[in-house]
């Protein structure tokens, strides 16, 4: 699954490209029904939480220095499209690759997010109502025998995202999802800062982001066959700052 998953997220990571590509075969002097923006990010990730893997459960909280410390790789980008009708989507993929010690147990968090929309206009501002998936993807390091003790899993989500012009070249946005999946008791993500237009093609982003998750796989707890008892209960926070370009 880790690998059929991957493939998608690299696609989706062109889907932009190859659209707006096909927009310009179609005519160069047409104007394009999409626009597309992709974000470069970075976050002073915090984790605080929990985490079980067969009969041990350990506490799990890295600060930014921590995670900093001991990263061996790491990558955030946001896509999306929309088009004049008001439908859109969204792509977000971030994962970081640590050393195996010491931080606490955790060695590599993956999380992709695909959500479609639809954008109204008010008064107020605009109103994005989303639905679509998030993926997680999560390797822990334990002093067990067990060899690459990791799980993957798909939870579903809903969620609304607000924005409002502030000022010239000002805007304020939020996003609040929730959601749950097979053995997720509860997945939920808020999303809020401002952005700033530099020129026509390109913005600053600066929000603070927070995702939780308390998923369980309801096993009971062994390392026995494929009967492993697997629990990721944490909240994955911080500053958040990117460069958006606009096509």
């Amino acid at each position: 699954m880790n690998t059929a998953i991957k493939s998608i997220v690299l696609c989706c990571a062109f889907l932009p490209l190859q659209a707006i590509a096909a927009d310009t075969d179609i005519s160069a002097t047409e104007v394009s029904s999409w626009d597309f923006n992709v974000e470069l990010y970075g976050q002073l990730t915090n984790i605080d939480g929990s985490t079980q893997l067969g009969s041990f459960d350990k506490p799990l909280n890295l600060s930014t220095n921590d995670i900093f410390s001991k990263l061996k790789m790491g990558g955030m980008v946001h896509t999306e499209g929309l088009h004049n009708s008001g439908w859109g989507y969204s792509f977000d993929y971030a994962f970081m690759n640590l050393d195996a010690s010491p931080t606490n147990g955790l060695l590599h968090q993956g999380v992709f997010e695909a959500k479609g929309f639809k954008r109204y206009e008010y008064d107020f501002g605009t109103i994005d109502y989303m639905a679509g998936i998030r993926w997680w993807d999560i390797t822990l390091d334990t002093d067990t025998n067990i060899v690459n003790p990791s799980v993957d899993w798909v939870d579903y989500v809903v969620g609304v995202r607000y924005r409002k012009v502030l000022a010239k070249d000002w805007i304020f946005e939020t996003l609040v999802d929730a959601g749950a999946g097979t053995d997720t008791k509860f997945t939920g993500q808020v999303n809020t800062g401002v952005r700033y237009a530099i020129n026509e093609w390109s913005e600053l982003h600066l929000a603070y982001k927070a995702v939780w998750v308390d998923y369980d796989n309801g096993n009971e707890p062994g390392f026995s066959g494929d009967g492993i008892h697997y629990g990721y209960d944490t909240v994955t926070h911080g500053v958040v700052m990117g460069w958006n370009i606009k096509f």
